[in-house]
């Protein structure tokens, strides 16, 4: 019985295996769609052609398109010649790839030119995350800056919570020792994560301090991102100068 048991888990297990790593031919190409994931969710697929004894395996340039998805593209190029070099394939402005490959070696140049796209494409969009940020926290300094004055506001400040210290940015003080967080909050997961966590710790010091997460539309966050507001106001990158301000001295 028990033999009988673990052959049907073995069973299942390569029936998932197939599905989540398989192969096509198309054309004079073989697509293989290995277990690695774009950050939107697709994923990686590589293509393999054939000559004598070597192989030639490309990411088809799907990569690029990842990062052109989500206006990365002028990050990629930088992390794909960087991650194309660390798994010792190639990359041409388009595809990631690697040529005439021996067949015996044909496991580790599928891998290496999936990694190697698939993390191209995580660093590009990232990156670009990080640039956008950057320049939301600029216009949102400006913005506070304009409504309560340069003197009490400062681009940064390391505040500590209960765990942690943190740098926090766009920081108006309210009153002596009390002040109003402003920090740019993106509907990414990490960004999500980052600030939910950030801004939980700094809550439970109980400093009675104003703590906001400003977004680019409230209603548009998903259901993750709006629990951020159960320790953080949410508010919109539009909201009126009155609207900061109130909630600035609210604590």
């Amino acid at each position: 019985m028990a033999v009988a048991k673990v052959f049907s888990i073995l069973e299942r297990v390569a029936s998932a295996t197939s599905r989540i790593a398989s192969v096509r031919a198309v054309g004079d190409q073989l697509h293989v769609n290995l277990p690695l994931m774009y950050p939107s969710g697709s994923t990686v697929v590589v293509s393999v052609e054939t000559n004598r004894e070597h192989v030639w395996v490309s990411d088809m340039g799907f990569g690029l398109m990842e990062a052109e998805f989500h206006g990365a593209q002028e990050n990629y190029s930088k992390s794909a010649k960087f991650y194309a070099d660390a798994y010792g394939v190639d990359f041409d402005g388009n595809s990631v790839f690697a040529l005439w490959v021996p067949i015996a070696r044909i496991e580790s140049a599928l891998l290496c030119v999936a990694n190697a796209s698939q993390q191209a494409a995580n660093e590009a969009v990232r990156s670009a995350s990080e640039a956008r940020t950057h320049n939301r926290n600029d216009e949102i300094f400006d913005r506070v800056t304009r409504i309560f004055g340069a003197k009490c506001v400062a681009r940064s400040r390391e505040i500590s919570g209960r765990h942690a210290a943190w740098n926090v940015h766009n920081v108006v003080e309210t009153a002596p020792d009390k002040f109003a967080v402003f920090e740019y909050m993106t509907d990414h997961p990490t960004s999500v994560s980052s600030k939910f966590l950030m801004f939980s710790d700094i809550r439970q010091a109980n400093l009675g301090y104003s703590l906001n997460a400003v977004v680019k539309d409230v209603q548009s966050l998903d259901v993750k991102a709006q629990m951020v507001g159960d320790v953080a106001n949410l508010v919109a990158m539009n909201a009126t100068d009155a609207s900061f301000q109130r909630i600035a001295l609210a604590a």
